[in-house]
């Protein structure tokens, strides 16, 4: 059974802590993109509620009756949602806001991780859009004045909008809404239009006017939802989690699952820089995060985001390595000795699995970091087909020898010892075109032309010499003359062709 899971502890000093077995979690999804659905809000305002119903459960993340914040630190739900097999979305839960048990410092330390660490945003608060309502976002604008798109920029040094890029989709929510959407004209608006009406600056509401900038600068997606009350009762209301879902109004119920489809439909991947966040990733920001959250700072995201990318690079050249490698065993260490062109079809094609791996996070090969581990990536594979190449010269030298030593004694030597068996040399170089042929079929690799070389064009003349020294043929001199020389012709065209095929092997290796 699946469970919430401490991603971030926040204790009493105000200190972050990544904890260990959420990290395991997120590593699982080495391979997988992730949406990142974060929920933050005033305490005891039902976010672990709506996030629950995302999961389609009735108890999922701790929602409880009384004044007190259920869910301390962030949290993630336990089971990963598969939306595709190589794609995942991560529900975060976050410790209320305004709680007399935390600092306002402590609040800004949970706003500031919920929105950096989230695809999408969702704001969730109670009631209409009203000066109240954009004063309790005031965190909004302690996280523009102080979060770094650079290490050394922040709102002081440019718009809010300059970091939206790097900032999540925004949904507010509005709990317990009650009033109609129409505009001073009493016409029907839709919840969007009633959010951008409420974010136009207002005469006489110069701190809310800043805030409205602001919210309007860093989230250049934006939406917003209306939620009725759940039920009538305040009693019932206490213990909403304990009612069954049936009973509860069916108005609150049409919203929140047109809530729910609105999420699901609006999820994208996390992405910085056009790079897409896997698990890991995700663990190397939350971890770089909270470092400068603890040094007394806020993060800087270009710095935590160049950590997170050094590490996947590195864990993605180490597991492209490892990919190469285990195909190479498969397809090549286990059926050697091979063709040489046979070899170097396999090595491309996990060469290309490799690299498909490397780049799966979406990196960008005119980086610069990637264009240097992707230097050291190649750099591995030549050194393994390298190392490849080399066992596959030595079993094919062995196998070349052995087949060729065993034909020499089958089809020549022993015709060779019962004198009178060759008429003539004619015959002896009809014996020798068959173990050529059947050497050809029964061999393979890049010994095949050297031990033709050094063993059968060796063993091919002495068997010439010594027929012609058991027919005392001296007097056939130039006959034996004629057979050397042939057989020298034959292999001066032979090599040549393995000349030019060896060079052009060679080119396409460049290539490789």
């Amino acid at each position: 059974k699946s469970e919430p899971v401490l991603l971030v502890a926040i204790d009493e000093d105000g200190k972050c802590r990544v904890k260990s077995k959420a990290c395991k979690l997120l590593s699982l999804l080495e391979n997988s993109k992730l949406a990142v659905v974060g929920v933050a809000g005033l305490y005891r305002t039902g976010k672990s509620f709506l996030l629950n119903r995302l999961l389609g459960l009735q108890e999922g993340f701790e929602i409880g009756p009384t004044v007190n914040p259920c869910t301390k630190g962030l949290w993630i739900w336990g089971q990963p949602v598969e939306l595709a097999p190589d794609y995942h979305c991560v529900f975060l839960d976050t410790e209320g806001l305004g709680s007399t048990q935390r600092t306002s410092s402590c609040d800004m330390q949970i706003f500031s991780l919920c929105i950096l660490l989230s695809s999408l945003f969702v704001y969730n608060s109670m009631g209409a859009i009203d000066e109240m309502a954009i004063e309790d976002l005031h965190l909004v604008l302690h996280l523009a004045r102080h979060i770094h798109q650079r290490s050394n920029t922040g709102l002081e040094d440019g718009a809010p909008s300059d970091l939206c890029d790097y900032l999540p989709d925004f949904l507010w929510v509005l709990r317990d809404f009650h009033l109609k959407l129409q505009d001073a004209s009493g016409r029907p608006m839709t919840s969007k239009e009633y959010l951008e009406k409420a974010l136009e600056p207002a005469s006489g509401q110069e701190k809310q006017n800043k805030l409205r900038e602001v919210i309007r600068g860093l989230f250049s997606e934006r939406d917003c939802m209306t939620i009725a009350r759940p039920c009538t009762e305040e009693e019932d209301l206490r213990r909403v989690n304990e009612l069954p879902y049936e009973s509860l109004r069916p108005q609150f119920r049409s919203d929140v699952e047109n809530f729910t489809r609105r999420v699901y439909k609006s999820l994208r991947p996390k992405r910085l820089d056009r790079a897409t966040v896997t698990g890991p990733m995700l663990v190397h920001l939350a971890q770089e995060y909270c470092k400068a959250i603890n040094d007394g700072g806020m993060p800087a995201i270009k710095s935590a985001w160049t950590y997170a990318i050094q590490a996947q690079l590195r864990s993605s050249c180490r597991e492209a390595v490892q990919l190469y490698r285990a195909r190479m065993n498969d397809k090549a260490m286990h059926n050697l000795p091979m063709d040489e062109d046979e070899l170097r079809a396999v090595h491309k094609a996990a060469k290309a699995e490799a690299l498909d791996l490397f780049f799966g996070p979406g990196f960008r090969e005119d980086d610069n970091e990637c264009r240097d581990y992707r230097a050291e990536l190649n750099r591995r594979i030549r050194q393994l087909y390298d190392h490849v190449k080399g066992e596959n010269s030595g079993h094919s030298h062995v196998q070349c020898e052995e087949i060729a030593e065993a034909l020499y004694r089958k089809h020549i030597e022993v015709k060779l010892n019962v004198r009178g068996t060759y008429e003539g040399v004619e015959q002896l170089m009809a014996d020798w075109d068959e173990v050529r042929r059947i050497y050809h079929e029964r061999t393979s690799g890049p010994g095949q032309a050297e031990v033709m070389s050094s063993v059968i064009l060796k063993r091919m003349t002495e068997s010439v010499n010594r027929l012609c020294d058991q027919k005392k043929l001296d007097e056939k001199a130039h006959e034996r003359s004629c057979t050397l020389g042939a057989i020298y012709d034959g292999a001066v065209a032979y090599f040549s062709g393995v000349a030019a095929k060896a060079k052009l092997s060679a080119a396409e290796e460049e290539d490789c």
